[in-house]
C-alpha cells in the first residue's frame, strides 16, 4: 500500500440505521470496511469522525483488488465541492466486507453508508485514494 499523504483529512462517515435492521448488522457492516473506528447507532444514524487516513486503508485495498478505481475517481471528482469530496458504500456488500462503490444513494436499497473527506489539499488525497 502506498503510504498515506502528510496531509491533514477530516473523514466523517454516516449511515442510516433503519427501524426494520438490527443496529448491530449496521456496526458490523461498518467495521468490516472502515479500519479502526468504533461506531455506535444513536438516533437512527451511525457516525464517525476522524482525522487518520488509516480508516481508509479497507477502502484503499479494496478499490485496487476489485479493480474499480475509474468508478472511484469519477465518483470522487464528481462530488468534489470546494475542499470536500464524498462517495456511498453499498450496506449489504460491506455487511460481508466487500467495498462496493454506489454512483446513486439508491443503489443501496437500505441506505449507503456515506464517506465525506474534507482537506486543504483534497486533490492529493483524492490521487492518494485513485492512483494505482
Amino acid at each position: 500500500m502506498k503510504e498515506a499523504p502528510n496531509i491533514p483529512v477530516d473523514i466523517r462517515i454516516e449511515c442510516p440505521v433503519h427501524p426494520s435492521e438490527d443496529p448491530s448488522k449496521v456496526v458490523r457492516a461498518v467495521k468490516n470496511v472502515i479500519s479502526n473506528c468504533s461506531p455506535e447507532p444513536m438516533n437512527g444514524r451511525i457516525q464517525v469522525a476522524s482525522k487518520n487516513h488509516e480508516l481508509l486503508d479497507i477502502i484503499y485495498e479494496q478499490i485496487r483488488s476489485r479493480r474499480v478505481l475509474g468508478v472511484f475517481r469519477k465518483v470522487l471528482l464528481n462530488n468534489m465541492i470546494g475542499n470536500s469530496t464524498w462517495f456511498y458504500l453499498n450496506k449489504q456488500a460491506a455487511y460481508v466486507g466487500i467495498v462496493s462503490i454506489c454512483e446513486e444513494e439508491s443503489e443501496s436499497p437500505l441506505g449507503p453508508i456515506q464517506v465525506t473527506l474534507w482537506s486543504s489539499d483534497l486533490e492529493s488525497v483524492i490521487n492518494w485514494l485513485i492512483e494505482p
